[in-house]
Order: C-alpha cells, then sequence, then structure tokens
C-alpha cells in the first residue's frame, strides 16, 4: 500500500511499468518498484543564467538508459519511476528527458508525450531561456522544445541509431570548437573566432585558421556572422586561402 501511495502523484507513460515523479525526498526501491534519478549524473553546463535543456548527447545516453531498465530481466516485474526533485531548473530538465523518450521510443506525438506531465496537482515546469545576459526576451516551453524535437527526428535531422555520441561530446566542447550541425552536413553552428587563440577566463578562444581543417573536411564554404563584430570577413576567410 506504501507503493501505491508513492505513486499516487507520479505521471504513467506505460501502464503499471513506466512513470515520471517529483519527490521531496529520495526513495528507496522497493520488491515492486524501482526508482532511478539522473539530477546529479546529467547536468548542463551554463553560461549564464540558463539551465537547459539537456543536449543531444545527454539525451541518447538517458534513453539508452531507460532502455536499458525496460528490458533488464532482474527489473521485469517492477514499475520503474524516473523521479526528480523540486529544484525547478532539474524538474524541467528530467521532465524534457522522459517527454523526449516518449517522442522518439514510444513514438508519441508531442502533445501525447508532455499530456502525462500536466496530469494531478503538479506545478507548471520552469520555461527555459537563453544563454544571454540580462533579461530573457523569449520563454521556451517544454511544448517548444518537443515540437523541436519532434520535427527534427521527422525530418531526420538526427538518428539515435546511428548517432556518434562521443564525436558529438568531442566536438561540442569550447577547446574543440563548439561544434552542433543544426541541418546535417548542410548548416552548422559553432562559437565566433577570435583574432588570435587564447586563453580568457577559463575559455579557450580560435582563431579562424583552427576551425578551417574541419570546415575543409566537411565542404563549409560560407560563414555567416551573428554576433558581434570581431574580425573582418577577409580575416575569417584567409585561412581557406
Amino acid at each position: 500500500m506504501a507503493d501505491e501511495n508513492e505513486l499516487s502523484n507520479a505521471c504513467e507513460f506505460l501502464k503499471d511499468r513506466l512513470y515520471f515523479a517529483t519527490l521531496r525526498n529520495k526513495p528507496r526501491s522497493t520488491i515492486s518498484i524501482h526508482y532511478f534519478c539522473v539530477d546529479d549524473e546529467l547536468v548542463y553546463e551554463n553560461f549564464y543564467a540558463d539551465f537547459g535543456p539537456l543536449n543531444l548527447a545527454m539525451l541518447y545516453r538517458y534513453c539508452c538508459k531507460l532502455n536499458k531498465k525496460l528490458k533488464s530481466f532482474s527489473l521485469a516485474k517492477k514499475k520503474i519511476v524516473h523521479y526528480t526533485s523540486f529544484d525547478s531548473r532539474k524538474r524541467a530538465n528530467a521532465a524534457y528527458l522522459m517527454a523526449a523518450y516518449s517522442v522518439i521510443f514510444l513514438k508519441r506525438s508531442p502533445e501525447e508525450s508532455y499530456r502525462p506531465l500536466i496530469n494531478g496537482c503538479n506545478p507548471p515546469f520552469l520555461p527555459f531561456r537563453d544563454a544571454s545576459f540580462g533579461t530573457c526576451s523569449y520563454n521556451l516551453s517544454l511544448m517548444d522544445v518537443l515540437n523541436g524535437l519532434y520535427k527534427g527526428s521527422q525530418n531526420k535531422f538526427f538518428n539515435f541509431d546511428t548517432f556518434d555520441v562521443e564525436e558529438y561530446e568531442h566536438y561540442e566542447r569550447v577547446e574543440n570548437g563548439d561544434f552542433n550541425w543544426l541541418l546535417p552536413d548542410k548548416f552548422l553552428a559553432f562559437s565566433g573566432p577570435h583574432n588570435k587563440s587564447r586563453i580568457e577566463n577559463g575559455y579557450p578562444l580560435h582563431a579562424p585558421e583552427a576551425y578551417i581543417p574541419y570546415f575543409k573536411k566537411h565542404n563549409i564554404t560560407s560563414v555567416v556572422r551573428l554576433n558581434k563584430k570581431i574580425l573582418r570577413g577577409k580575416e575569417i576567410l584567409r585561412p581557406w586561402n
């Protein structure tokens, strides 16, 4: 009976099998329920006041973990509960992981994946914000993120069957260029180059020539600058010549 009471406010994703819960205290797994939490395992690295959503590599690792639990012989007869704390930022990221799993592996729409999370008396989820200084001018809701994920999946912008998580994590690191493919083999986002490579406030800054080998390898021929002007266009293009 105690087990069932702990799940009274949980969000059910697979009947009698998979749940998401917000709990004030760390629960103990029982003979019929297996609890797990990734709040301190998959952690967003912020720039300023931003806190999420977690990147594709973390989502991939979460999905692998959850799939392994669902296929585990020792957990076959247990209810599996992904729980999170009432920390509003960790809770938003945790909900994103569960709902994103529902979109990718349970093949549900963003609306169907979001619906279980708002049932009951659970508080609303904190919207995500940009990584800039100052007041956030646009709130990115959990539904916004799920819609983007669904659109990307439908258009084959990513495929977890062929996803190279090690490569993604390598190039996403600031010291390795901070690359992310927005459209595979078509549109690459990266941190803007500086006039010379150096370390500033603990972060590595790269001159244009640091990026050129990767750009040439992937046939990138144009650079669109969206940040403040640091270099003239010819300084960016010079290493190509």
